[in-house]
């Protein structure tokens, strides 16, 4: 095994195959450079690993971002070392095929981020959530909002449930400004999949599930009302901007901006607030599919899960693509670093969920296949 790998430290089975754990990660011999891009809704977090797997392994470890999309169509251009991606490739897209793996490395909420001045709390359904995004809902105070927004209890009369609506809240007569990702973006698709999945009266065709919102609106974005930006800090920026606004992006960005994050309706019916806790709540019950890519069941019923979530890979190559030995245990060693240290100890706090129980096991043995 090269020095520069993980010292293994257990033995986990996944099926019935055996794989090794990492563990500890430990120098190399050979210091190396570096470069990955792609995904904007794992970069706060990178920013906070890649300084600290540098100084500790003394490598050059640069991350561009630059949204999924292009980080997927850089890696399979082989202009960069590694990327990071919170959508798979699709079935007709050039890609490295035979010559990849995809590492699961973090779970995230994908927050609703909204500035609505004199609004504290906002609650929205995914009827609701599609029907802004589809450009159905153009007032913060559309009645279908406001119904979202009532409070309602229930209670036992009799032995019947008897449901009692509280006093409707004031919302203000505001526009809606609908703020999207203009690039092709992982946090795309990751709505468009929830919204096709939950709200499929609102969301159909000529809607569709896209990593790029123009396509996945089915038709032309309205002007003005909606607005375009390039990566989660453009989106974020936008929102932040103008009264009125929502979009969608990764909790951290919305919090550094003093911005709402809306509650949502998950498929018990309670409201929830995006976080860790709710998000692995949510998705650590699900299993892998093919090469390590994982398939989320937006509908299902979890008590307390927020269901606007999903997963950032890293993209390793293996060894049918014959790269570098040193740069490849170097990309091995940092993606074990995420997953294992970094994750683990600043993830939360940073607004993502770290992963554990049979994905960690899955994520570990994954990045074994990095060569």
């Amino acid at each position: 095994m090269r020095n520069s790998r993980k010292t293994i430290s257990r033995v986990v089975a996944i099926g019935s195959a055996m794989v090794l754990a990492a563990g500890v990660a430990t120098p190399t011999a050979q210091a190396a450079t570096l470069a990955g891009s792609g995904s904007t809704a794992i970069k706060n977090l990178l920013d906070i690993c890649i300084p600290k797997f540098n100084s500790q392994y003394g490598h050059t470890v640069s991350y561009a971002g630059g949204g999924s999309g292009a980080g997927r169509t850089a890696f399979n251009n082989g202009t960069v070392d590694f990327a990071m991606s919170d959508a798979t490739y699709a079935a007709t897209a050039a890609q490295p095929t035979g010559k990849f793996v995809y590492v699961p490395l973090t779970q995230f909420p994908l927050a609703l981020i909204v500035k609505l001045d004199g609004v504290t709390n906002i609650q929205l359904s995914p009827a609701t959530v599609a029907g802004i995004f589809a450009g159905q809902i153009t007032k913060w105070n559309d009645a279908k909002i406001v119904a979202d927004n009532t409070p309602v209890t229930t209670s036992k009369v009799k032995g019947k449930t008897v449901t009692t609506k509280g006093k409707a809240p004031k919302l203000p007569d505001t526009a809606i400004t609908v703020w999207y990702r203009s690039d092709s973006s992982g946090s795309t698709n990751i709505l468009t999949s929830w919204m096709s999945a939950t709200a499929t009266s609102v969301w159909a065709s000529p809607r569709a599930i896209n990593s790029t919102f123009a396509t996945a609106f089915g038709g032309t974005v309205p002007a003005g009302t909606f607005q375009g930006a390039s990566g989660s800090d453009g989106v974020a920026n936008g929102v932040a901007s103008k009264n009125g606004s929502i979009g969608y992006a990764e909790t951290s960005y919305g919090t550094e901006r003093k911005l709402l994050l809306a509650k949502v309706q998950n498929n018990n019916g309670e409201f929830v607030a995006p976080s860790a806790k709710a998000t692995a709540t949510f998705i650590n019950g699900f299993a892998a599919g093919a090469n390590g890519a994982i398939t989320i069941d937006y509908t299902a019923k979890v008590e307390g899960g927020y269901t606007i979530a999903g997963y950032t890979y890293g993209l390793g190559f293996n060894a049918s693509a014959g790269k570098s030995t040193v740069k490849q245990a170097i990309v091995q060693n940092f993606f074990s670093y995420v997953l294992n240290d970094c994750a683990t100890s600043s993830a939360e706090n940073a607004g993502y969920a770290p992963l554990t129980g049979k994905l960690k096991d899955l994520a570990e043995a994954q990045i074994l296949q990095i060569k």
